[in-house]
């Protein structure tokens, strides 16, 4: 039976496990149990302590970019991959803890006596598994890392591929774009508070828009991430999802939780920036409608189903030109002019909407030609 993780799910792990953090010093047994509720045997508590500690001193005062501790990102995607239920192993779970190990714990990030301490403390973590499983757990953090030459689509497909023998990989990936994605709330309010985005579809093309309808005086607020960004943020869990039911990539009920909590979270984030936009950005009911009968045509149309080189609607290349290249500074000068065309987010915030409702729907839904 599916389980949904939610943002009321994310918002507790992540105020109880900030509390533990924010501690002088900080007492990683009441981190631990947060984190996962399952027991453990003396030797794998010892490790998993180990690592936290290792973790706590690698990201020390370092923050993500909407301001929390850096350290909370991997204890909290573990947290949540706990959640998910199924079996999990003590690889699982020094596994996803060091997800972003070789991407962020580079020599280059530290002074170098700082350098040569964590070189030994994770020596010495290594230390406490035989040997098999130490080239196991780096072969995994070495899977799980992204190239800077790589296009996340390659990224994504690399990982696949080596789920075939590591299929542990894929819940893994799937707990990260978890909290990756319902971390992006931490700096979003909800624009339309008691407004139900389904509800304000249903009264733009069915009702009299203008009737009844509440008057925003919100101060805009500029965001660390905006709408451009958060869309990226929904490409990047979009494509993922399709590349998993592409390759018909079997579940077991944790990833088949992970996937569907991920789609879930997707919707939400997509159903808010719409709303986002027609309260500070894009205020003429007129074109609203015109916009969403637009992205309807192009749902009915197929157009959800397959990457299209037309120019027949407004959404025909936003992946292409806008979400997919190698190089990462020219996704930021895309996400800049994506920004920019606020039409374009809105009918593409919808489309994401109905995107992640069809994966949720059928295993066998895919988007053709990414």
């Amino acid at each position: 039976m599916s389980s949904i993780i939610d943002i009321s799910d994310f918002f507790d792990r992540s105020m109880h496990l900030n509390y533990q953090l924010s501690a002088d010093p900080i007492e990683w047994n009441a981190v631990l149990s947060l984190m996962h509720t399952n027991d453990l045997s003396a030797a794998d508590e010892l490790i998993i302590i180990d690592t936290l500690k290792y973790l706590g001193e690698a990201y020390s005062e370092k923050r993500r970019h909407l301001g929390p501790f850096a350290v909370l990102h991997p204890i909290r995607a573990t947290a949540l991959f706990s959640l998910s239920g199924s079996e999990t192993s003590i690889m699982d779970l020094l596994t996803i803890l060091l997800h972003d190990k070789d991407e962020d714990i580079l020599e280059g990030n530290y002074p170098p006596d700082k350098w040569v301490w964590l070189q030994s403390a994770y020596a010495k973590l290594m230390d406490q598994i035989d040997e098999q499983s130490n080239w196991l757990l780096n072969e995994r953090i070495q899977f799980l890392a992204r190239e800077t030459h790589e296009s996340y689509l390659e990224y994504l497909t690399a990982i696949i591929t080596r789920a075939t023998a590591t299929p542990q990989l894929i819940r893994i990936k799937l707990a990260d774009r978890l909290d990756n994605t319902l971390d992006l709330r931490m700096d979003l309010y909800e624009d339309r508070s008691g407004e139900d985005f389904y509800q304000y579809i249903f009264k733009m093309l069915f009702a009299d828009a203008t009737l009844g309808s509440k008057s925003y005086h919100l101060k805009h607020v500029d965001r660390k991430i905006n709408g451009a960004k958060r869309l990226y943020e929904l490409y990047k869990s979009a494509i993922f999802l399709s590349l998993l039911n592409s390759e018909k990539v079997t579940f077991d009920e944790g990833t088949q939780n992970l996937y569907n909590s991920v789609a879930t979270a997707s919707i939400n984030e997509a159903n808010n920036i719409m709303l986002h936009i027609v309260t500070y950005h894009m205020t003429d009911i007129g074109k609203q409608k015109k916009l969403l009968l637009d992205v309807m045509d192009y749902c009915q149309r197929g157009g959800l189903q397959k990457i299209s080189t037309q120019t027949n609607y407004l959404l025909d290349g936003l992946f292409r030109n806008y979400f997919y290249s190698e190089s990462r500074d020219q996704i930021k000068i895309n996400l800049v002019k994506l920004y920019a065309d606020k039409e374009l987010m809105a009918v593409a915030a919808v489309a994401f909407s109905a995107i992640f409702t069809n994966f949720i729907n059928s295993r066998s839904f895919s988007i053709g030609g990414i």
